[in-house]
């Protein structure tokens, strides 16, 4: 029976480096279930949530879930630790390669110490002999690659992690704190400088892109919260798509080419985003007299806005291709809800400013 071991410990030990290499070092989206990070996702982010989001202030909400995804990182390094010190003990506690432990090479715990030693380049205390030795040697390069690829890995998550959170600050003085896409235009237009949305729409449809591509490439990030109680990533996209949205079907003027771009790159990764998560869409509603009040602002603002009717109706049609996921991702990841965006009736009544 205890040949089977040798084939356990080599399937375990590939299938960590394959996880590990998808995770860190492939430049795309890993996919599949059978992953520790999609495992560890599921098991612990639910229950994190459901605790973090029944604190009584937004403060205590935050702090609870600001420390999830660092967390989450370090429970998965553990857990990549422990399979492939598990695997390599299996290894060497197989009939194939137990002679050469030496002495006490046949009990398990004599293996999984040895395991230990040669992962962690702690160094054997010798007696380890014959092809054993290229295990001990294996199991050493295998704990220095991992390790050095953790420690390349974490500089390149804190950047993508910085771009993403100064586009966000920078939207706090445009679109308040927690930005919509209605505030953002009322701020624009009524002081004067809506004719700078053009380059606000081409700078955030760059900052979506950055956003898809690392997100897509290490989905940890998007459980890095941000520094502020009242932003989120998720919601400071909605609130430009929002804006995009309402001058591309409210307003009579010619459509901004800038907005058009900016729409369909945020539809884009709104939607790849959604599929990532395998998330269920959310039922989205505006209420017409909600919508008559926001164009009424735009009008006031200086807005050449549509008759109600038509407007409303391209608006609705419009937002709901993204609206759906977008609600759905706001709410997966407990985003402080905002106007337009987010699960306002259950955080809204429990958490105060």
């Amino acid at each position: 029976m205890r040949w089977i071991a040798l084939p356990v410990g080599i399937v375990l030990v590939a299938w960590t480096l394959l996880d590990v290499f998808r995770t860190l070092v492939m430049p795309r989206a890993a996919r599949g279930r059978v992953r520790l990070s999609r495992i560890l996702f599921r098991t612990m982010w639910r229950p994190w949530r459901w605790i973090g989001v029944r604190r009584k202030t937004v403060q205590a909400r935050e702090r609870v879930l600001a420390t999830a995804a660092p967390f989450f990182f370090f429970v998965l390094l553990v857990g990549w630790v422990s399979l492939a010190l598990l695997g390599y003990a299996l290894i060497l506690w197989s009939p194939a390669f137990v002679d050469g432990i030496g002495p006490g090479g046949d009990s398990f715990g004599n293996a999984l110490y040895v395991s230990g030693t040669s992962l962690f380049t702690l160094g054997s205390d010798g007696g380890v002999t014959g092809w054993t030795r290229a295990i001990v040697v294996a199991g050493g390069a295998t704990g220095l690659g991992l390790f050095a690829v953790v420690i390349a890995y974490l500089p390149v998550l804190y950047q993508a992690f910085n771009r993403r959170e100064v586009g966000v600050l920078l939207l706090d003085a445009r679109a308040g704190s927690p930005p919509s896409g209605p505030e953002l235009l009322h701020r624009m237009g009524s002081a004067g400088v809506a004719s700078s949305l053009h380059g606000l729409f081409a700078e955030w449809e760059r900052w979506v892109a950055d956003v898809l591509e690392s997100h897509m490439s290490y989905p940890l990030l998007t459980l890095f919260r941000s520094p502020h109680d009242n932003t989120s990533w998720v919601t400071s996209l909605g609130s430009v798509l929002d804006a995009a949205t309402l001058l591309l079907t409210a307003v009579e003027d010619a459509p901004d080419e800038r907005a058009i771009l900016m729409y369909g790159t945020g539809v884009h990764a709104v939607e790849d985003l959604f599929y990532y998560f395998r998330l269920t869409e959310r039922e989205t509603v505006i209420q017409r007299d909600e919508f008559e009040d926001v164009l009424g602002d735009m009008k006031d603002d200086g807005f050449a806005v549509r008759p109600l009717d038509d407007a409303f109706a391209r608006f609705t049609e419009k937002r709901a291709k993204y609206a759906p996921r977008l609600d759905a991702l706001a709410v997966l990841l407990a985003a402080t809800p905002t106007l337009w965006i987010g699960d306002r009736s259950f955080l809204g009544a429990r958490t105060a400013h």
